[in-house]
């Protein structure tokens, strides 16, 4: 709206001044005389905002892993006073910084534990975690191996209880043949060591990172097979949102389809309409 008005505002200032369009008194409660400066100094600051919450708002891509590396580029950036400020432009990102970090929890001790801190750490555009301080991004890279970690303990007790005792009679041989085989060569003569494990994280966090436009649910797609735990532990962390704009945008597309012309629609078929609305092209 500011830009908007900063862009017309010779016109505006036009139309008010102008006797045949716009009466004294209306023009008097309509000048912005002692706006104009401000809304152009603080459009900037609006601007990165509304930036942020386009981005956080996407329903076709990743946005949970973009929630940290937005906050902190806000706060550290965008939002920073500048020489050049005005005391109400100044005041104003204070506020707004001061609200942003204490409503994201950036000072928490716990932040590289959240669910989108995690998200952010497996998303390979934002894994080099700049915008923390060294300390954070050394326990940042624990947690990503300790997730490593339990996700081969988890799928290795899975494949375990899929294999149990309970074998048909046919493959009784083979049974035994595997029993004979893992009494010789031992349990864990085929099972993944934590080094691995090590490496994996290790090459995923030196590997390149893509361009920022990219998708990173596009880079899974081709790289899971070269780091199989962290693309299972992605797949769980990135696929969640980042705000509750999407579902809103589902009640919205009820709202359209549903309506008094087409009251005749059973449930299963406004079900089918809007999975189809949401869902094409995606």
């Amino acid at each position: 709206m500011f830009g908007r008005l900063v862009e017309q505002r010779w016109a505006a200032c036009a139309v008010l001044s102008d006797r045949a369009e716009t009466k004294l008194t209306d023009a008097r409660t309509l000048e912005l005389r002692d706006f104009w400066q401000l809304m152009e100094d603080i459009a900037p600051a609006l601007e990165a905002l509304k930036c942020a919450t386009t981005v956080m708002s996407a329903d076709t891509e990743v946005s949970i892993s973009n929630t940290y590396p937005i906050t902190f580029s806000l706060i550290n950036t965008h939002l920073k006073t500048a020489d050049g400020d005005s005391s109400r432009v100044a005041q104003f990102k204070s506020k707004v910084r001061t609200s942003l970090g204490q409503r994201m929890k950036v000072e928490s001790e716990d932040l590289t534990s959240t669910t989108p801190m995690i998200a952010t750490m497996l998303d390979p555009r934002h894994k080099h975690l700049g915008f923390l301080i060294p300390a954070s991004r050394i326990s940042a890279n624990s947690k990503l191996l300790q997730l490593a970690m339990a996700e081969h303990v988890g799928s290795t007790s899975t494949n375990e209880a899929t294999t149990g005792d309970d074998v048909p009679v046919k493959g009784a041989a083979l049974q035994r043949h595997t029993s004979a085989m893992t009494l010789l060569l031992g349990e864990n003569y085929t099972t993944s060591s934590n080094d691995d494990i090590e490496k994996e994280v290790d090459m995923f966090l030196k590997d390149p990172s893509p361009l920022l436009d990219s998708s990173p649910r596009e880079w899974w797609k081709v790289n899971e097979g070269r780091f199989p735990r962290l693309a299972n532990v992605a797949r769980r962390y990135m696929c969640i949102p980042g705000t509750s704009v999407p579902s809103e945008r589902v009640f919205s597309a009820a709202g359209l389809t549903v309506n008094r012309l087409r009251t005749q629609l059973t449930p299963d078929h406004v079900n089918m309409l809007i999975f189809l609305n949401k869902n094409i092209g995606v």
